[in-house]
């Protein structure tokens, strides 16, 4: 028997219960997907003739192999926009940009650098250091 509910799962089989707490609101992924996924196959009766049919085991199977892919494309996509932020950056040093300050007047200077921290990109404008999202100018 397999319960389900919004803030975790729970499995008991053979007298033995193993509990899954969700620490977010998130949607399923690919590791609660399997999660699913194992503990109906546990609890599969084979000699049950209304649960279990191989068609419905192998769609299971190809619905966590798109769910994988999909997640791998996302990473991937992710790590290509924070390598072109990056190039980007480093492109504007020696440039003149402009920006709005903390107190909303317009400034500009030179970019000197472009620090990276994180995964995050800082470029450093005389004392200045300026989220390159804040850029509106560049000369």
């Amino acid at each position: 028997m397999s319960t389900t509910d919004a803030i975790g799962s729970s499995t008991a089989a053979a007298g033995t219960s193993s509990t899954t707490q969700k620490t977010d609101n998130s949607t399923l992924g690919k590791d609660d997907f399997l999660k699913l996924m194992v503990a109906s196959l546990q609890n599969m009766d084979p000699l049950s003739q209304s649960g279990s049919d191989p068609a419905q085991s192998m769609a299971q199977m190809t619905q966590f192999s798109i769910l994988e892919q999909l997640t791998n494309l996302a990473v991937t996509a992710e790590q290509l926009r924070s390598t072109a932020q990056q190039e980007e950056s480093l492109a504007l040093v020696g440039k003149t940009v402009s920006w709005l300050g903390d107190d909303g007047e317009p400034r500009s200077g030179v970019v000197e650098k472009a620090e990276l921290d994180k995964g995050k990109v800082t470029l450093i404008v005389g004392d200045s250091e300026v989220d390159p999202a804040d850029v509106m100018e560049v000369r």
